[in-house]
């Protein structure tokens, strides 16, 4: 009786350290711009042809649980956004206006450190000033039948629109595009 009280509490305490991976998430732009069906953060390419070596972009919303348009928030650590399909961390390029955002191997690298502003606005963690920003201007043609892409990068939040860099997090098929 003994013994399997202590292999009870044993087990329990490992679950206890065992840190579930949260439901991911789309990452939508507040203003559908010039596409009526959303712009989100997304990996360009689709399916096997996904490139994940190509910096991010904004496209057109595809259906709710497209790999390549996935997040889960702060996962593996606080900040960092997780593309759990592929096991890679978003990361900027630099922490300087006009970067990249580019798909990494988790770290603790304090570029792949984000937060989600009470404006919508997904800022690094150590420079507030600076958030996810879509280009302006309009949507060029991408795959699909009535698909639109941007450019989307780090731009400094006060000299940008906020219709190009406030976002929402659609956490199911039900709240999907709203």
């Amino acid at each position: 009786m003994r013994s399997t009280i202590s292999l009870l509490t044993i087990l329990l305490s490992f679950t206890n350290n065992i840190v579930a991976e949260p439901d991911p998430v789309m990452i939508r732009l507040v203003d559908p711009l010039d596409e009526p069906e959303f712009y989100c953060v997304d990996i360009p390419g689709f399916r096997q042809n996904v490139q994940l070596q190509s910096p991010l972009m904004a496209h057109t919303l595809k259906r709710f649980g497209s790999a390549d348009e996935m997040w889960t928030m702060d996962y593996p650590s606080k900040g960092q956004i997780y593309a759990s399909e592929y096991g890679l961390c978003i990361q900027a390029a630099s922490a300087e206006q006009g970067a990249a955002l580019l798909l990494k191997e988790p770290s603790d690298s304090r570029l792949q450190c984000f937060k989600l502003t009470k404006k919508g606005a997904l800022v690094l963690v150590d420079n507030p000033e600076l958030g996810f920003a879509v280009a302006g201007g309009e949507g060029s043609k991408a795959g699909g039948p009535s698909h639109l892409r941007r450019d989307i990068r780090l731009g400094r939040l006060s000299d940008t629109d906020a219709t190009l860099t406030s976002w929402k997090l659609v956490e199911s098929a039900d709240s999907w595009p709203e």
